[in-house]
Formats: structure tokens, C-alpha cells, sequence
């Protein structure tokens, strides 16, 4: 009913770890009171007007994991250009059209641990693109701090039974 918006909800809980934020908040829905949490990382890499930007979002929920990526509509991901690196070597790349050609692009249950796992152990996302406006691009999300990020997700969670 267009009433979600950001300032809607309440930050209960926020941590940054490096590029990854943790957070959790909470709004009233009637009487009833909504609350979530979530890891996250955006980066806009074209500005206004040609804007543009990519970003994760992190969830857990009665124990199952959900990563879900967001991608411009009508970016054209390189064949090896969506990949977790650890010391220069790759140690995952996703092979999923929706993600490669900027449709959808989520993770759920199993496919998510696996892909929180390899993100726990590498050093570096890298992401080689073409973007919606013909512009090449080159993203790297530093991974360092992510396994910590990802600890004080699940022990939030845990803490407010989500």
C-alpha cells in the first residue's frame, strides 16, 4: 500500500564491518510489531544521470539463509565476471543466468550456505559487467570482515527469534 518505506522502521541494532553493514529494526504494522535483520551492502557506481548501482542483502529466517543480489536491469555480466576470489584465485563463480544477464539473482536454503561459506573465506567479490548504459565496469566488494558481519547477523537473529 506504498506505506514500506525506510523511515518506517526503527534501527534497533547497527554494526558496520567494513563494507558490510548489520543491522535489525523494527515498525509497527496495526497492532502488531515487524522486526527483521539483515546484512547489506550497496554501491552506486554511476552517478546521476545515468545512475546505477548493485547491491546484496543478507537474510536469515527460521534458520534458512537468503542472498539476494541486486542487479540493474539489462546488465551483461562477463562469463567469468561474478566471482569470489581468495588471493587472486577463484574459489566460486556463479553460473546462474539470472544473475549473469541482471535478472534475478537470489540464493535460498543450501545454494545460500554454500555461497556464505565461500564468501566467509574470500578475500574479495569481483564483479566485470556491462552496464545498462553500455559502460564497462569493474566492481570488487572487499570480503575481509564479512565472516564477522555475518556472526553478529545470526546471533541478532537468534537473539529476537527470527
Amino acid at each position: 500500500q506504498g506505506r514500506d518505506t525506510p523511515g518506517e522502521w526503527v534501527v534497533t541494532f547497527y554494526k558496520a564491518f567494513g563494507l558490510w553493514d548489520t543491522i535489525c529494526d523494527e515498525r509497527k504494522t496495526g497492532l502488531a510489531l515487524e522486526e527483521r535483520c539483515y546484512m547489506r551492502y550497496v554501491e552506486v557506481f554511476s552517478p546521476r544521470p545515468k545512475f546505477a548501482a548493485q547491491f546484496v542483502f543478507v537474510t536469515l529466517s527460521d534458520g534458512e539463509a537468503k542472498v539476494d543480489f541486486g542487479i540493474e536491469r539489462g546488465t551483461e555480466f562477463a562469463d567469468d565476471g561474478y566471482a569470489i576470489l581468495l588471493k587472486g584465485d577463484v574459489i566460486w563463480q556463479t553460473e546462474d543466468t539470472g544473475c549473469l544477464n541482471g535478472r534475478a539473482c537470489t540464493y535460498l536454503g543450501g545454494e545460500a550456505d554454500a555461497l556464505l561459506d565461500q564468501m566467509s573465506q574470500g578475500d574479495a567479490f569481483e564483479f566485470r559487467f556491462t552496464d545498462p548504459h553500455g559502460q564497462a565496469q569493474q566492481l570488487t566488494w572487499g570480503l575481509q570482515l564479512f565472516a564477522d558481519g555475518l556472526s553478529v547477523l545470526r546471533q541478532e537473529t537468534d537473539a529476537r527469534g527470527l
